[in-house]
Parts: C-alpha cells; structure tokens; sequence
C-alpha cells in the first residue's frame, strides 16, 4: 500500500515476495505472530541477489492483519566477483546464491543456524549481519506502530483507511489517464557486453498501450536472454511501475497500491527484461535495472507529450542507464577483509524535460530520499583517499533546448595498504539514454586507471593531483564489463557519473541561458558554438545556425513525399519540443512540424515518415562521444529525424546500423480515442 522513499521498485519486489510467501510457506513453516522471512531470489521477487528482503506478517490476535516489509543491498552475498555483481556470470549457478523465502524469525526469535547459513556466503559477514539485524528491527518498529493504531482506533477502522488510501490512488490515476488519448508509445535502449570480454551489442524494447483508464506494458522487441545482464519479471515491473508512480502520480508520495491496480503488464519470457530461469541476473542492480529504469521513463513521456496540459506537465526526463562507480576490495592493514561498494553516483544528475533544464547533481528520481556519502566517510570506512570529486562541463553530452544536468568525476588512490582490486567498473563505449524529441544523448560513464603514477612524489612536494591526464602512469586498457583489475600502492583510478540528457535540439536553446551557463562555469565557454550554435551578437548567432540547419538538410535523406504546410492560421496543438499535431473536429488528424508547420504524417501514421533523416556514425556527432575502434560505441549510430522545412530535430535515436524505423507514437484514431 505505501513505499518509502528510497529505491521505488522494491515495492514490486515486497509484493511478489509477500505473496510467494502466502503461496507457498503457509502450510510448512506455517506463517505465526513474531515471525520474518527473508529472501533474495530473484525469481521469486527481488531485483538481484544483494537485494535481500525481510517480510513480516503482522497479526491482531489471531488473524493476519497485513505485512510490513524492507528491502536492502547488503555489501557482499557471495559469488565470484567482490560486491556480488558478477559480470562474468553465465547463468544463476555462477551468481550469488539466491535462497527462496525462509524463516529466519521464528515467534520473535531469530532462527541462528539460519542466519549462519546466510552469512556464510558472505565476504564481509560482519557487515551483513548487523544490516540484517537493522532490517529486522526496522520491522518490529514498523510493525509496532501499525498495532498500535489498531490498539488506539480498532482493527475495522485502520483497515478501512488502508483500502480508502488505496482506493484514492486508483481513482486519482484513473483520472489522468482519462486526459491520455488512447494509444501505444515504444521506445528502445541498447546495453554493450553481456559479459566479460564480451563486445556485443543487446537491445531493450518496453511499449505501453493505454486503453480507457488501464495501461498495458509489453517488452516485445527485446533480445533474448544471454550473459549476465538480464533481469526477472520482479525487475521489470519494478521499473516502469518506479518510473509511472515518479512522474504520473508523483503527489501521491509512496501511496501507490491503488496505482498499480491500473497497470497490466504482458511480457515476452525468456528475454533480457524478463529472464526464465537459469539466467544470471546479479549484476543488474547496477545495469539493467536503470536500463529498464530509462527507458520506461523515455516511453512514458512520449505517451504524457500526448496528453492535455496538466498531465503532460507532469513528464520527466529519462534516467541514467546505468548506476555508475567503482565497486573494489581487498584487506584493511589489520587484514580485516573489505569490499567497497562506492555509492557516490547518488549523486546523479537530472534529466532534461519540456518544462526545462535537468538538475546538476540532483540525484535519480526513483530515489527521492537518497543521498551521497561525505568523502571524509568513506576514507574512514576504507583504506583509500580521495584527490577530487568535481562537476563535468555541460558539453555536448545532455545538450538540448533544455540541458540536462551536470554529473561528476572522482578520482582517488589505494591508502595504507599495498594495493587492492578493482571488482566491478564501468567504462562505456557510448551513452545509452537519448534525449527526448531531439535533446542530445547524456554522456557516457568511463573509469580510467593508472599504474606506476607519481602521486606520491607530488604529494612529497606539496601538491594533490586534480587533473586524471595530468597524473604520470601507464594508463591501463578497459572495457565495459572488464575482469577484475589489480590496483597497486602506486596506482590511480578516475570514474564519471555522467551528464543527463538533454531536451530539444541544441540549435533552440535561448543564447541567454548559454550565457549564464558560461557565466556560472557550467559550460566552457569555447562549447558554446561548437554544440549550440552561439556566438557574440544575436544577428551573428542567428546566421550561424541558419547555416548549420541548411548542411543537416543537405546531408539529410528527403522524405518520400514533398510536404505540405499548414497554414499560418491554424492552431497547432505542441506536443513537445518540434512535434505538434493538427486537430479535426476535436480529434488529431495530422502530425506537424512546429516551427517549419511542415505535415509529416496522417495522426494513425509514423511521423518519422515525414521526416529528412540524417544518419552517421555516433562517434563522429562530438567529440565526447568518439569511441576507439572495436568497442560497442564503435559501431553505433546516430539517426536525427529532422523537420524537412527548417532542418530542425523533431526526434533522434540511438540506433545499430540496419536497424528499423521505431514506430514510436501511435495515437489512436477510433471513437472512443
């Protein structure tokens, strides 16, 4: 019924769980007053194996009443790789151990053998017992204040005001999606490697058909499961239902049972976003769940573009693909074992969306309470230091008419001990989240490593290295989803949680808001005409992108057709961004370009149709997003969908070469529409 206000998918993971349990451990254990089950199985209910959860009925005499319920990443559940995202999985016999439910309290007694059992997977025990034991506390309070509003005003009432709230939900919902013209909304996301060593490129596909006051969510078009970055129908549901609740219903603050009663979901089995059974899923804590994440976002503010003005103001930026860091480990000087799983990528960044600029370091809408640790923490917590944590330039990555935040780099050095591993990074060939109607792509995440450097010599000196290029070293050779790398005494690492996607094409930001970016030191100021076009003096500006509009024409493929105008005197209805669409009668009859007013397609029709289309390698769009040869982002693609009149972007993908026109915005044209 209500969820806190920390990671929003694990309500989806207490619900399956909860109701496995129900299922299947009524008879045998028996579910009794005082009683907690744990489990982190995957296919049972829980994103991946870290992601533990603790279940607890709460009983008002002798009838079960309702269940309080936590989820927590815990450092280390075992597995081949430190931190227990094991990249190099194959299948669920190479991960983490996944336990169904069991009952590790029994009438308010943890169970020890059980509880030993747990812990022994672990690297880093002592860690996971005492998170386990908070977990466990966390429900008793938690349950202690539900039967204490019980005791105060009766089972009959607190139960009514539960199903009241649930109610509201559904009814408010119901509501908004009354203001959404029926129809299907897709988008499509691309990871790189399944696995170490691998080079492949895999495709993430999620649609959504909304039909009267219901939503139906399907992942047809998605590759079949493979390597480690697939994840269960747990996780899939999990993450549209974070991204529709973060934008949708938003208001309804963690009330979102009523919510969920709305959506439907019809997934394809046996593929990247709904694995059967073998499939190694650890990983996707980091990956595929932000993937999914992104991309429901992406799709659900196409469909909310579509909708009347007070719904689709409600629409938000796509998320980061991927939850960027560094994951290491190795022994404290005491030879105390540690695994440190860097969090700093709380940090975030905001993405752009149609009412305006993204937030620098503003964090991920999908955990509104989530916070980055003081740098000062975790040198305490871990034998490292830390030379810089500081902001990225706004440059081509998240550029648009809005920008998308800024992210950060950090860079840091192993401290007191003679080295340690780095278990899990993440150095990506090309960014995965492209912004939406015509906003650039975010940037990519990279981890750059050196051995042999001379930090020491320069500490010796005075001096605490701020520029990653600057440090002397053999710079290591990375990939996406590498082996584990040793890092010496001498070594040092650099990592990039990156800029957010941007809205819009670039060539429509207002120079105004250039210039306070260059005034504020968000963007250097030799950016400002190479990615938006602006230079001193509105006349020299104007002409500048003029020019730029004209190339992209003459460089672009023309549509088939040579399209009409409408007429200056008839209103458009704006979409987002250069998408608008021509109503009839009250109904969309055509989609249209904004500024050029070029008709780009019948409303039942691809819009896309009606475009010029300009594709090229992504590498060569800027200079932040050139990849080296035989890496995933090599081979990558980028497809503009312009405005035949003006040159302007209405629409952009990421795409691998070959692929198909996406039919992304199908609004439907029936009666009842």
């Amino acid at each position: 019924m209500f969820l806190g206000p920390y990671l929003q998918y694990f309500s989806n993971a207490q619900a399956l769980t909860i109701k496995w349990i129900l299922e299947n451990r009524s008879e045998n254990p028996g579910i009794e007053p005082g009683d907690m089950f744990v489990s982190n199985d995957p296919y049972v209910g829980t994103p991946h194996q870290p992601d533990t959860i603790v279940a607890a009925p709460v009983f008002v005499g002798d009838e079960l009443f309702c269940w309080v319920a936590n989820v927590m990443h815990h450092a280390d559940v075992g597995g081949s790789v430190m931190g227990s995202f094991c990249v190099d999985a194959t299948d669920i016999f190479t991960d983490p151990p996944a336990f169904p439910p069991f009952k590790l309290v029994s009438r308010g007694e943890v169970r020890g053998d059980l509880e030993e059992m747990f812990l022994r997977q672990s690297r880093v025990p002592t860690n996971v017992h005492m998170d386990l034991h908070a977990a466990v506390s966390a429900n008793r309070v938690a349950a202690g204040r539900i039967v204490g509003l019980v005791d105060r005003y009766g089972a009959d009432a607190v139960k009514s005001v539960m199903n009241r709230v649930l109610d509201a939900g559904e009814r408010t919902v119901a509501e908004r999606l009354a203001k959404i013209p029926d129809g299907r909304w897709s988008h499509r996301l691309y990871a790189e490697a399944a696995h170490t060593g691998d080079t492949g490129i895999y495709t993430y596909q999620i649609s959504v058909r909304k039909q009267g006051e219901h939503l139906y969510v399907d992942n047809a078009g998605t590759d079949p499961q493979t390597g480690s970055i697939n994840v269960t129908y747990a996780g899939f549901s999990g993450a549209f239902l974070a991204a529709l609740t973060a934008s949708l219903t938003a208001d309804l603050a963690g009330a979102y049972g009523g919510v969920y009663r709305r959506v439907h979901f019809e997934p394809v089995p046996g593929t990247l976003s709904c694995a059967d059974f073998p499939a190694a899923v650890s990983p996707s804590g980091i990956y595929t769940m932000e993937t999914l994440i992104s991309l429901s976002g992406a799709v659900i503010g196409k469909m909310l573009a579509c909708a009347e003005p007070d719904v689709a103001e409600l629409a938000i930026g796509p998320a980061h693909p991927t939850f960027y860091g560094l994951i290491s480990g190795g022994a404290h000087p005491n030879g105390q074992p540690f695994v440190a799983t860097n969090a700093d990528n709380m940090i975030g960044s905001l993405a752009a969306s149609p009412a305006g600029d993204g937030v620098d370091f503003g964090g991920h809408f999908w955990i509104p309470e989530g916070t980055a640790s003081n740098i000062e923490e975790l040198e305490l917590l871990w034998p490292m230091l830390f030379l810089y944590r500081r902001a990225l330039p706004a440059g081509a990555g998240g550029a648009g008419r809005f920008r998308g935040g800024r992210g950060f780099v950090e860079g840091g050095i192993p401290w007191t001990v003679p080295g340690m591993a780095a278990a899990v990074y993440m150095d990506e060939s090309f960014p995965k989240a492209v912004g939406p109607f015509g906003g650039n792509p975010g940037s990519a995440g990279h981890f750059r490593l050196k051995h042999g450097t001379d930090v020491a010599g320069r500490f010796a000196a005075g001096e605490v290295p701020q520029d990653f290029d600057a440090i002397a070293g053999a710079e290591a050779e990375v990939e996406a989803k590498g082996p584990m790398l040793m890092m010496g005494a001498d070594a040092a690492w650099e990592w990039t949680g990156a800029n957010a996607p941007g809205f819009g094409d670039p060539l429509t930001r207002d120079p105004g808001r250039v210039g306070v970016d260059i005034a504020t030191g968000a963007l250097p100021a030799d950016m400002a005409e190479r990615v938006y076009g602006v230079v001193p003096g509105e006349s020299a500006t104007r002409a500048l992108r003029a020019e730029r509009l004209a190339a992209r024409l003459a460089s672009a493929v023309p549509p088939a057709v040579a399209p009409a105008t409408v007429p200056e005197n008839v209103p458009l209805r704006v979409l987002a961004g250069e998408l608008a669409i021509v109503e009839r009668d009250g109904r969309p009859e055509a989609f249209v370009s904004v500024t050029g007013r070029a008709v780009l397609a019948p409303a039942g029709a691809n819009f896309k149709d009606g475009c010029a289309v300009l594709e090229r390698p992504l590498r060569d769009v800027a200079p932040e997003f050139v990849t080296r040869e035989g890496r995933a982002g090599y081979r990558m693609r980028y497809r503009e969908y312009l405005c035949p009149v003006t040159g302007l972007r209405v629409d952009s993908e990421i795409v691998k070469e070959g692929d198909e026109t996406l039919h992304d915005i199908e609004i439907s044209l029936g009666v009842d529409a």
